[in-house]
């Protein structure tokens, strides 16, 4: 039996909970453009409408007037919603690139995918707070810690963040240069390419 597009966004969403259309476009397609964005806008203005109560979507808000599509989440949030929109496009290109894979939110990490915990960094933590999260979640956990470096305003900052976080990892994991990966947010979602501290594309 063929598995519909449908179906696959069905799946998606029930993994992260709600989902914008870019979710979807890096999920489907690997990227995200405004043509690609008002077609899956479109798809899913259209599954808010099938007969069928099990499969159909529904369109919930925030306080702040921001919407998304889900499948049974009650809840939208308000604060750190576009932190969590940029870390469901991440979720999608992951996807995208490596296969269909349960989706977790469980702490400390932002999204947990196989045996890759994935933190999207705003860079609102110093070093020594990037230091201590490395040594307290991170220092005897199994799998790698995926770092995404986002600047809103300013995405050449990126790549300054990023090597701090390398250069952290350095000293919290000696002998492990591929514990700690990571990429610029903005790159990721061009290339779907994670490095290592030593700069090697893994």
């Amino acid at each position: 039996m063929k598995i519909t597009q449908r179906a696959v966004i069905r799946w998606f969403i029930a993994q992260v909970h709600w989902a914008v259309p870019s979710n979807l476009s890096y999920f489907m397609e690997g990227r995200c453009d405004g043509k690609r964005y008002r077609k899956y806008s479109s798809e899913l203005a259209e599954m808010l409408k099938v007969k069928d109560r099990e499969i159909r979507l529904k369109k919930i808000r925030n306080q702040d007037g921001r919407h998304a599509y889900t499948l049974d989440a009650k809840a939208l949030p308000t604060f750190g919603f576009n932190h969590d929109v940029c870390l469901r496009d991440v979720v999608g290109k992951f996807l995208n690139s490596r296969g269909p894979a349960e989706v977790t939110f469980a702490k400390p990490a932002d999204a947990r995918i196989l045996r890759y915990s994935i933190e999207l960094d705003n860079g609102h933590m110093d070093d020594s707070q990037l230091e201590e999260k490395l040594r307290k979640h991170y220092l005897d956990s199994e799998g790698q810690v995926i770092f995404i470096m986002r600047h809103r305003e300013f995405p050449h900052l990126e790549a300054r963040r990023l090597k701090k976080v390398f250069d952290i990892s350095a000293r919290v994991f000696p002998t492990k240069p591929n514990k700690v990966l990571g990429a610029c947010y903005h790159q990721y979602l061009e290339d779907g390419i994670f490095y290592n501290r030593r700069g090697q594309q893994r």
